[in-house]
């Protein structure tokens, strides 16, 4: 599939420095998905310059000079890969901009966003709604933006993101090894993702607490209030905590795992409960944003609000062998309707109408 008319496009992709990992997830998954649709020589990523070395250098570089950086680098399209970098939009030209919105998180849990950081936020934001065109990476996201921000829907796409297809079911061999790296338990829990308050770490502790099954958390750290709260539901040998781990070890622990439970309360799309059905584990999932979408009906949702009704619903999983089977069975199914050769092709209308 190529570009009609021929045109180019820069993506402009985060600073590497940032950590942010869904981004980074984001970015390679779609250029991947471009060259794999035969668009990958129209394409060029750009990829920002570092930190100044002062206090706050990525920020300040990130505010100040970044966008006379993207002008310089701005093509016949130009995609903008991350809402917070929206303020590239000052630099380049809007008209021939798409900017990709992941979710509006920071202004629903700004957390301790004062000062620098807050500013940038909203600056960022004054770009993105600057925009010629908005993709937002599931229709709760989408709905979420013209709302809150009045935006015309006709500028707004809904482009699911995908999994990549190393995400799928493992070998034995490969299992007992990284079983073995970790000290893993013969049946667990598995939650993937950072411990930000709206991932609903609490919620999951308590839902833990009524089940006989160990939890293994990977991707984030725990801070002081939820270890407290682990030690005051007596989780302090039925909780492990790996923090980030490697992607091959990832694709293992979700092979591994008897169920992977995701309470979260906010999501602008989900990447783990897809992985996990992509590699054959049972999902029970929270029913709010987004995540219905990504789900759809080869998991459980259930309210995260209700610790007994979640707890219940792992339990199902855990006893039942034939509903784990059967959701296994729909999340390998359903993760294949996911891929990012599908997000490329959708993604490349919107560039083509830019390009008009």
């Amino acid at each position: 599939m190529t570009l009609s008319p021929p045109i180019n496009v820069s993506i402009f992709r985060d600073h590497p420095d940032e950590g942010w990992f869904s981004m980074e997830r984001y970015a390679d998954g779609l250029l991947a998905g471009l060259r794999a649709v035969g668009a990958g020589d129209r394409v060029q990523p750009h990829t920002p310059p570092g930190r100044w070395p002062v206090p706050k250098g990525l920020l300040l570089r990130r505010m100040l000079a970044y966008p006379a950086w993207a002008k310089r680098h701005q093509s016949d399209v130009n995609h903008i890969l991350d809402h917070s970098y929206g303020h590239l939009t000052f630099g380049l030209d809007p008209n021939r901009t798409v900017v990709t919105i992941h979710d509006i998180a920071p202004l629903l849990f700004p957390g301790h966003r004062l000062g620098l950081s807050g500013l940038a936020w909203r600056w960022a934001w004054q770009g993105t709604l600057r925009a010629a065109k908005l993709i937002a990476v599931s229709e709760f996201t989408r709905q979420e933006v013209i709302k809150r921000f009045s935006v015309d829907p006709a500028r707004v796409q809904t482009i699911p993101e995908g999994v990549e297809p190393h995400f799928r079911v493992l070998d034995a061999g490969r299992l007992a090894r990284t079983r073995h790296k970790f000290a893993l338990p013969k049946r667990f829990a598995l939650n993937v993702g950072s411990t930000h308050p709206r991932k609903n770490i609490a919620g999951l502790l308590r839902v833990i607490a009524g089940l006989d099954v160990p939890l293994v958390q990977v991707g984030g750290r725990p801070s002081e209030a939820q270890l407290k709260l682990a030690t005051e539901l007596g989780l302090t040998d039925k909780v492990q905590f790996l923090g980030p781990v490697s992607e091959t070890d990832l694709v293992a622990l979700y092979n591994l795992a008897t169920v992977f439970v995701f309470p979260s309360l906010y999501e602008g799309f989900g990447f783990p409960p897809l992985e996990a059905m992509a590699c054959g584990t049972p999902v029970v999932s929270s029913n709010l944003s987004s995540l219905p979408e990504v789900v759809g009906d080869a998991g459980l949702l259930v309210d995260p609000h209700d610790t007994e009704a979640f707890r219940d619903a792992v339990a199902q999983v855990l006893e039942d062998d034939s509903l784990a089977e059967d959701l296994r069975a729909r999340g390998l199914a359903h993760a294949k309707k996911f891929t990012w050769e599908a997000t490329a092709r959708q993604t490349l209308k919107v560039y083509e109408s830019l390009s008009g």
